[in-house]
């Protein structure tokens, strides 16, 4: 359904009830939780842009340059995020609208390929307006407050078969984390060593790795590995909520990284590669 429709239906309903009032609730919203209004915030673009709209083709392990854009991946893939087109510039640049590759293609002015969406009507110049808002104004995440924090893998997704080389490992927080103390040891990437068990003892750690911080609130974290570190095998992904190498929220609590709803357990992901390197 295109953007113009759940517009138009949202001013109807509205219409609707605007004489009684009947079928909203305290703040004037529908009731029946019809689509949020389109508005210059992430879950708005979400809800009426992204979903509908780019999920048609951006999507799941074949979505174009590996750009999904589904609700539990696409701010940690778009923001402060290089574009796989073009690296120097990232998809989107908090409060650079102008600087973010998103509104390239939106608009038309890539260098490189079609405009988005391809293949369908170009987005409404206002509805690009809002994108270009929700830019300007830091490109922020609202997410629930989360006692204690929660994560998750983005790309790969737990259990993934990669045919290739991931270019990053991609992990959104739930909150603010503590970074600080991501290169103390909290971070490991481990190669079972060509059996696919993690228990056997010829298990192989991958050392050389980069953290990079793509976003505070909520922390999205970008795990960079040489390409000529990968091997052909399965991977044990974890990120330390134990010990003294836990990582904790802003607020010193240690993250529940097994997701039961305590604070502490390893956030651990795999995946596996394969093909031929």
């Amino acid at each position: 359904m295109r953007l113009g429709l759940l517009m138009t239906a949202a001013s109807l309903a509205v219409a609707g009830c605007a004489g009684n009032g009947e079928g909203l609730d305290e703040n004037g919203r529908p009731i029946d939780g019809g689509p949020v209004p389109l508005a210059p915030t992430f879950a708005s673009i979400q809800q009426n842009v992204f979903t509908p709209i780019c999920t048609g083709c951006h999507v799941g392990a074949q979505a174009p340059l590996g750009l999904r854009l589904d609700e539990a991946s696409s701010y940690a893939m778009l923001v402060n995020a290089p574009s796989a087109e073009v690296p120097s510039l990232m998809r989107v640049r908090p409060g650079d609208p102008d600087g973010s590759y998103l509104l390239h293609k939106l608009q038309g002015s890539a260098a490189i390929g079609g405009r988005m969406p391809l293949g369908g009507p170009p987005l409404p110049q206002a509805t690009i307006d809002v994108i270009r808002q929700w830019i300007t104004d830091g490109a922020q995440q609202s997410v629930a407050d989360a006692m204690p924090a929660t994560l998750s893998a983005v790309s790969p997704t737990n259990a993934e078969i990669l045919g290739k080389p991931p270019i990053e490992l991609l992990v959104q927080a739930s909150a603010e984390l503590d970074t600080s103390r991501l290169q103390a040891g909290g971070v490991t990437l481990v190669a079972s060593g060509h059996d696919g068990s993690f228990e056997e003892g010829n298990e192989v750690s991958i050392n050389v790795m980069q953290v990079e911080v793509r976003s505070l609130d909520p922390t999205v974290l970008a795990i960079l590995v040489p390409r000529e570190q990968w091997t052909v095998d399965s991977y044990r992904f974890r990120i330390a909520g134990h010990d003294s190498e836990a990582i904790t929220d802003r607020a010193g609590n240690v993250i529940d990284g097994d997701g039961d709803g305590a604070a502490g357990g390893d956030f651990v992901a795999y995946f596996e590669l394969g093909g031929t390197l």
